[in-house]
């Protein structure tokens, strides 16, 4: 698969408007593919993965020889395209190796589920305002949700909170503010 080295740098891409230079700034990530190590944009990046989800989903879960090897085929398609490796490798180029590999639908129907960012991982809690059960805005909701309590306890400790001591309102339009609302499911639609 793909690793991730967590090394990132700033690329820039210089153009002339009107005699003016501009440049726009990308951000890049160091990345193994097949061993070989890439320079890649992050739209690049997360194109990719996405791509070889997409693919390893419609083949068997015990087909990791495939997988090796679709990722070979990309890294050697890398090193035609771009031979230094202090060159970056664009969303462009990453479309035309895409392009030559194929379209994941050509790889057979999904067998399983695509692996979304929204999904929960093992052991990870996320504190999120409530989209279902809410008097103004989740947040006594969310806040309930992620401590396991009893929401409308919640709610009666933030009323007298809010009575009792002033910065409690403060807090609460803050969070409202910060906290993003949950992820939406097949039963919040």
């Amino acid at each position: 698969m793909i690793q991730n080295t967590k090394i990132i740098h700033i690329f820039a891409s210089g153009k002339y408007l009107n005699s003016i230079k501009y440049s726009t700034m990308k951000e890049t990530i160091n990345v193994n593919i097949a061993g070989q190590a890439f320079t890649m944009d992050m739209d690049a990046y997360t194109a990719l993965t996405a791509y070889l989800d997409d693919i390893a989903r419609r083949l068997p879960q015990s087909d990791t020889e495939t997988m090796a090897d679709i990722e070979a085929r990309i890294a050697e398609l890398f090193r035609e395209k771009v031979p230094s490796p202090m060159m970056v490798i664009t969303y462009g180029v990453l479309r035309n190796t895409m392009n030559q590999i194929g379209r994941p639908e050509d790889f057979g129907a999904a067998n399983r589920p695509l692996n979304s960012s929204t999904e929960k991982k093992s052991g990870e809690r996320r504190l999120y305002r409530s989209r279902t059960d809410r008097s103004i805005a989740g947040v006594c909701s969310g806040l309930a949700k992620y401590f396991g309590l009893e929401t409308s306890l919640v709610r009666i400790a933030a009323i007298l909170c809010i009575f009792a001591a002033g910065a409690t309102l403060w807090i609460y339009l803050i969070l409202w503010l910060v906290l993003p609302y949950e992820p939406e499911t097949q039963q919040n639609k």
